[in-house]
């Protein structure tokens, strides 16, 4: 596994075109935001997951010449897959995931991350519809639309074993090392 690199300057200049467009609030410290590119996209099930936007640490400012306030990490295997719009649209969503809030009395801002604004599972929907929200069923091809093909619970299943053997064999094979 490599190090974490930093984004580039075209990456760069499409945060800054979205923030100048859409972010307002982030224009004021657009410059303590780091973008940085892992080798690999990591997953949680089957689902890619094509970064991942947090606070940064202070540590980040011992280190380095900048404060930064927000370090959006993408995966470098899965942006190298995405069309521009796919790539703008990734930054997008990190970006709104970067709250500042100012403080209407002394003029601080308070920052923190979001967590999107629509969290569902599929099985939900197709059981209660959107229950936080409209309380709308929706139709079936809205939900393949929003959700995909519905999954083969025979193929997880088959999925969940093999895992299963492939950490038993690692295991295994730890035991015996010298």
């Amino acid at each position: 596994m490599s190090d974490p690199q930093k984004a580039g300057s075209e990456v760069y200049a499409t945060m800054q075109s979205l923030i100048a467009s859409h972010f307002p609030l982030l224009a004021g410290i657009d410059d303590q935001i780091l973008i940085v590119f892992k080798d690999k996209a990591t997953k949680s099930g089957e689902v890619v997951i094509a970064g991942k936007t947090s606070k940064a640490s202070p540590l980040l400012g011992v280190v380095s010449d900048t404060a930064y306030t927000f370090v959006i990490t993408l995966a470098s295997d899965h942006w190298q897959t995405l069309t521009e719009d796919q790539r703008e649209a990734l930054l997008f969503h990190h970006l709104a995931a970067c709250s500042v809030v100012e403080n209407e009395e002394d003029g601080s801002l308070a920052c923190s991350v979001r967590v999107p604004d629509v969290s569902f599972f599929r099985e939900e929907v197709e059981k209660y519809g959107f229950w936080r929200t409209s309380g709308a069923v929706p139709e079936a091809d809205i939900i393949q639309e929003l959700f995909g093909d519905k999954p083969d619970p025979e193929a997880q299943k088959a999925a969940k074993e093999e895992a299963k053997k492939a950490k038993a064999a690692a295991r295994k094979g730890a035991r015996k090392a010298p």
